[in-house]
């Protein structure tokens, strides 16, 4: 792939020929490719190269149907979104944050040398992380948690939540705004797992890493650093 028009008219075209027949055509699902409905500009060549080379390159792998895991996922990871099913055709969306997520594992491999069996698309139940990185020797706390968003805006936001959620320490957040009851999620699962390395991402590279250190009261500080803290050693 030569620059990012080729880049995104390959992406464009397997996901068309590829990908969303897969999916739409998978036995539990036989809805019409008809519903698909895009937007172009929502996908940044960035995202389209590096979510191509997870496929090619085997980083996820293809459980069929359009479903894709990795060895250390707490569920599986589709690349659609579906919409009423009144509708018909069923509506059928691209799923942005899917995307960006598995672009980045093709990023921690390729990249930034992570065995793919130290990486993750979603943590266990309850699902508080949309990415889970682990050491080699480690087989219950994360390393690197890490939370996606499908735009820079929506990454503010969230970030903001989180880190007034950390500052608190103990609390109860069950009747906050849907924002900050994600971002609650995020800091409980950080304080289960204490993982060192906290990273947020959105499209195009938009990456934001934080080293994360905790206090018995359940105050949690988050430190901007440098996305070379993601290289595996």
């Amino acid at each position: 792939m030569n620059n990012d028009a080729d880049i995104l008219i390959q992406f464009w075209r397997r996901l068309t020929e590829e990908w969303l027949p897969v999916y739409c055509n998978d036995a539990k699902r036989c809805y019409s490719v008809a519903g698909f409905k895009t937007d172009l500009k929502t996908v940044t060549s960035l995202d389209a190269r590096d979510f191509i080379r997870a496929i090619d390159c085997g980083v996820v792998s293809d459980l069929g149907g359009g479903r894709y895991i990795m060895p250390r996922s707490g569920a599986k990871e589709v690349l659609f979104w579906e919409g009423k099913k009144g509708v018909t055709p069923r509506p059928i969306t691209l799923w942005l944050e899917s995307l960006i997520t598995m672009a980045a594992m093709a990023r921690l491999h390729l990249d930034y040398g992570w065995p793919v069996e130290c990486l993750g698309m979603q943590s266990k139940k309850p699902w508080e992380f949309d990415m889970v990185i682990f050491k080699t020797n480690d087989v219950k706390n994360e390393y690197i948690a890490g939370e996606v968003k499908p735009d820079s805006k929506k990454l503010d936001i969230f970030l903001a939540n989180l880190k007034e959620c950390c500052a608190q320490g103990d609390h109860d957040c069950s009747l906050a705004s849907k924002e900050r009851i994600n971002a609650h999620k995020k800091w409980k699962g950080l304080r289960r797992s204490h993982a060192p390395l906290f990273w947020a991402l959105g499209p195009g590279g938009d990456s934001r890493v934080f080293n994360v250190s905790y206090s018995t009261d359940g105050i949690i500080t988050l430190e901007k650093t440098s996305d070379a803290q993601l290289h595996f050693s």
